[in-house]
């Protein structure tokens, strides 16, 4: 497991592995964007990642939020203009009728896994086979 830290502080550190699987990252760093974005396999297991882009300032341990969601004005939704947020699938939380889809990095997740993860085998194993 890698933190959030760990990437803004060296975005090489991605490098030294074969796949990646991305949480719900909602808040990322410039760096931390162009690190996963940049990597060539990533598994984005939920919906709503890499939406708002925000500063971290390493000697008080907080983080400032950028642009995204609204700010600085209503009209930027995600915060890096990114060609595939899939923001839209974050509110389907039954997950009954999950799909991974391709997109150039990777694959994407349909729905938000929270529930169903821990009793889907299919699911599981579509994630260990990626």
């Amino acid at each position: 497991m890698i933190t959030d830290i760990e990437i803004e502080k060296d975005s090489n550190i991605l490098k030294n592995f074969d796949k990646v699987i991305l949480l719900h990252n909602e808040y990322v760093t410039q760096k931390e964007f162009e690190a996963i974005t940049n990597h060539p396999k990533v598994l984005y297991l939920y919906p709503n990642s890499l939406y708002a882009k925000i500063e971290y300032n390493h000697q008080n341990n907080t983080i400032t939020l950028i642009r995204g969601h609204g700010y600085p004005n209503s009209n930027i939704k995600n915060g890096f203009d990114w060609k595939f947020d899939n923001s839209q699938f974050e509110y389907d939380i039954n997950c009954q009728e999950w799909k991974f889809y391709e997109i150039e990095n990777g694959m994407m997740l349909n729905c938000y896994p929270e529930s169903r993860i821990v009793k889907d085998k299919d699911l599981l194993m579509a994630i260990k086979e990626f």
